[in-house]
């Protein structure tokens, strides 16, 4: 095994309807995240996460802005998958507008975001070319 970045560049940002709440489910490499994430240590912590997440993402729903809560990190082999809170009640979204530049700083790297909400399946892929998304739910 070596210390290479990994080949599969890329981070999943699943933004789902839960019952009364919308989450904001992440996954990524964690590798990636220490060496280019701003990590404060050679593990992904709640607080160095949200605060980079806060910094290169922004999330907007209904033209109100969204700050997403971490509720649970988890590592696995190579992987992390945070857990964040967006909101309450999310019914009947009209609008959507997302910036994501989360690890743009690694070559080639995509942000996957994936809208499941309104009954609605989006997906949607950022990178350097693309950063951010608006669309509008009729």
């Amino acid at each position: 095994m070596t210390n290479d970045v990994h080949e599969s560049i890329s981070a999943t940002f699943n933004v789902i309807k839960r019952g009364h709440v919308l989450m904001l489910e992440i996954e990524f490499d964690e590798e990636n995240f220490i060496k280019f994430g701003e990590s404060s240590s050679l593990h992904v912590s709640k607080e160095d996460f949200g605060n980079y997440l806060n910094k290169t993402t922004s999330w907007e729903f209904d033209g109100k802005k969204l700050i997403p809560q971490i509720l649970d990190v988890q590592s696995g082999e190579h992987h992390t998958k945070v857990t964040c809170f967006l909101s309450k009640n999310p019914d009947n979204i009209k609008s959507v507008k997302i910036k994501n530049e989360f690890l743009l700083n690694v070559a080639s790297h995509s942000n996957i975001v994936q809208l499941d909400i309104n009954n609605t399946f989006k997906d949607f892929r950022l990178h350097k070319g693309r950063k951010k998304i608006s669309l509008n739910y009729n």
